[in-house]
């Protein structure tokens, strides 16, 4: 029996989540739910799964409080996800954005079992990461294509591995389409549905530079041995070369209850209880060099994995600041790359020691993308 913890469950990620344990209610248990806002969907959620503790971040109404079931606990801010944590034995972090950084921190220091869906945190927690790969199973379809194949064989045997990108939806774009595109076309994915930071990000590539620096920090990689191609049918997932030339690749519908399914029940493998696809359904597959001048994130990201230290989590904050100034509608698409970079260039703060450092650099990173565009962009729209 998996006993679960489900952090962030009203998102995409933890709602698919619920959807495969509902199809294995003999398998798992869900101890405990947590979610930012104490919504109509998180008490539907509990009254379903009835969990020990349910966690929020901000205050419930009282009359949402008196419709828990019998035995559902409220618990409010950290204290409600120290519980969630310390009640699973696995626990699925589906918390976005750089939310997501201090769960995979408490889980990982609990020596519990983490599922990672999280990017900001894999990235940002590096050391403790590569400390803890043990008890780390990858959740996005990439590093958990990738870790399945790895699995497979040696380590001195992998020439290169490969993370696929579908492109986004302004693969086949000009620059000058780019420079003038709406959050509504951005927001356009062609194969994923996501909430609308990750959308932006797999719009500009950023989403691809992040997983770049994750597959380092899970798989004890090199930097330059990961590459990125353009895999527009989004059914192969993760590709590996090896030195005899040989490419495995990991294939399979584009459903992330795939991969969440193979993270909560590893190393057992159930059947896929939500329709199964042929083989040539998945057809065609070809993929296609990245144009790095229409997607400077890919070296950006890169750039700051080679700097190391302050420069990664400062990496995060201004992307996710860069990335809202564009929601709100303040600056360009290809402003938000700018922004970053910019952002990059004017780092004077040293490298964070611990958890507290961390997001004290993601908050300083999140500050100077709001004073860089107060100093430069704003009027200009």
């Amino acid at each position: 029996m998996v006993e679960l913890a489900v952090l962030g469950s009203t998102g995409s990620v933890g709602s698919q989540t619920l959807d495969v344990v509902r199809k294995f209610p003999s398998d798992v248990e869900v101890k405990a739910l947590l979610a930012r806002r104490a919504s109509d969907k998180l008490l539907k959620q509990v009254a379903e799964f009835k969990p020990e503790v349910v966690a929020t971040y901000e205050e419930p109404a009282s009359d949402w409080l008196s419709a828990l079931p019998e035995g559902t606990k409220h618990l409010l801010g950290d204290e409600g996800l120290h519980a969630c944590v310390e009640l699973a034995d696995r626990v699925m972090n589906a918390v976005s954005g750089v939310h997501g950084i201090k769960p995979a921190h408490l889980t990982l220091t609990k020596g519990k079992t983490l599922l990672a869906s999280n990017k900001e945190s894999i990235i940002c927690l590096g050391e403790l990461v590569k400390k803890n790969r043990h008890r780390i199973i990858p959740v996005d379809s990439e590093h958990n294509a990738l870790f399945q194949l790895l699995e497979n064989v040696k380590r001195e045997e992998v020439r290169f591995i490969y993370l696929t990108a579908s492109g986004g939806p302004f693969k086949d774009k000009t620059l000058e389409e780019m420079r003038n595109a709406t959050v509504e076309e951005a927001l356009r994915h062609p194969r994923w549905s996501m909430g609308a930071k990750i959308t932006i990000d797999s719009a500009t590539m950023m989403n691809k530079g992040f997983e770049t620096l994750e597959a380092v920090n899970l798989f004890d990689l090199e930097l330059d041995t990961v590459k990125v191609v353009i895999h527009p049918q989004s059914v192969v997932h993760g590709v590996v070369e090896l030195r005899d030339g040989s490419f495995l690749m990991h294939a399979s519908q584009t459903d992330m209850r795939v991969p969440i399914m193979h993270a909560l029940f590893y190393p057992e493998r159930k059947e896929f209880p939500f329709g199964r696809v042929s083989l040539p359904e998945l057809s065609p597959v070809s993929f296609e060099e990245v144009d790095t001048e229409k997607f400077p994130a890919l070296y950006l990201a890169r750039w700051a994995g080679e700097m190391g230290g302050v420069y990664v989590p400062v990496l995060v904050g201004a992307d996710e600041e860069a990335v809202s100034l564009f929601l709100e509608g303040k600056i360009g698409f290809l402003d938000i790359v700018e922004l970053i970079e910019k952002t990059l260039s004017e780092v004077s703060i040293e490298d964070p020691e611990d958890i507290e450092g961390i997001l004290d650099a993601i908050e300083w990173a999140r500050e100077k993308v709001r004073e860089i565009y107060e100093r430069e962009y704003a009027g200009t729209r």
